[in-house]
This record gives structure tokens, C-alpha cells and sequence, in this order.
């Protein structure tokens, strides 16, 4: 009887490493957030000044703060990213991608996306960091959180087989 119990303990504390090693597994589209938000007009942060003609954008990925901004409409890309708090560690600057969404003058909606290196700022033009009304931007991350979430969920599948492991060599008496 007293087997039985280690085997049940060895079975929680298996899964809860599980819970707490691995990452969530179901990441949410961060560019179809952006159109929920978007839609919906709910701002997020706003920084402006009284009178300032602002515009809407949104930042998404690996920034300090992702989400809506209404910002002022001198504001450019490189001001977008200091005002979220900046890019995380896993950031990778050379791959910011900006979506844009206009109506020519037939109405009709057309899709615009660039990349933009912000590593080397002696080569951005003022035309790539400029900003237009509900322009999406997402920065990328870099191979390193890549190969850190695969060992995270790799590391997790081992805590679970070992955890099954034993529970059998518990329950079968080995």
C-alpha cells in the first residue's frame, strides 16, 4: 500500500514540473491579436501631447510591452519600440516586420509588408520607420529562443517519461 502512495506522489510531482518547466504550448497569434484590437479600437497605451494628431499602431512580439499604442503621428518606428519598453533579450532586431493595410481609391483593401533592420541604423531610411495609421509591427525573435523552447519541452517530456517509469516500477513490483 505504501508503494502505491510513493507512485501517486511521484505522479504529481512529475506533473508538476511538467506544468512549470515546459512553456504553454497553444501560443496565441500575436498578429491576429493585433486585428482583434484593431477592430475593436480599444487602446492599450497612449502617448501624446494635448493637441497632438495622433495615429493608431500596434507592436507585437518579443518588446518589454506589445499591444495597442495611439501615439503621436510624428512618432516612427524606433520611437514606437523605445516607448514599449524596448525589445527583450530574445529580440532579434534585424527582422521587424511592418504590415500595412490601405484602400486605394477604388475602396478596395491592399496589404503592404516590409522588413526593416534596425541593427544597423546608418542604412534605415526615414521612409522605413515612418509610421502610418494602423500599421502592424512585429519583431521577430532570434534562433536562440528557438533552441531554448525545444529544450524546455524536451526537458518536460523527460520529467513526464520518468515519472511514468517509475510509476510502473512501483506498481509492477520491480
Amino acid at each position: 500500500m505504501r508503494n502505491k502512495y510513493s507512485a501517486i506522489r511521484i505522479i504529481f510531482l512529475g506533473l508538476f514540473a511538467l506544468a512549470f518547466v515546459t512553456p504553454t504550448f497553444a501560443q496565441v497569434d500575436q498578429m491576429s491579436m493585433a486585428n482583434r484590437f484593431m477592430n475593436g479600437r480599444s487602446v492599450n497605451y497612449y502617448y501624446a501631447k494635448p493637441g497632438d494628431i495622433t495615429i493608431t499602431v500596434s507592436i507585437w512580439g518579443f518588446i518589454q510591452r506589445p499591444g495597442l499604442y495611439e501615439v503621436a503621428s510624428s512618432t516612427n518606428l524606433i520611437n514606437l519600440i523605445s516607448l514599449a519598453g524596448g525589445p527583450n533579450s530574445y529580440a532579434k532586431l534585424t527582422d521587424v516586420n511592418v504590415v500595412r493595410v490601405r484602400k486605394d481609391k477604388d475602396g478596395n483593401l491592399t496589404r503592404s509588408e516590409f522588413t526593416v533592420n534596425l541593427k544597423d541604423l546608418t542604412h534605415v531610411t526615414q521612409k522605413e520607420i515612418e509610421l502610418k495609421p494602423g500599421d502592424v509591427i512585429y519583431v521577430n525573435h532570434t534562433a536562440w529562443y528557438t533552441v531554448k523552447e525545444v529544450f524546455s519541452v524536451a526537458s518536460g517530456i523527460g520529467i513526464f517519461m520518468t515519472s511514468i517509469y517509475y510509476l510502473t516500477r512501483i506498481l509492477t513490483g520491480r
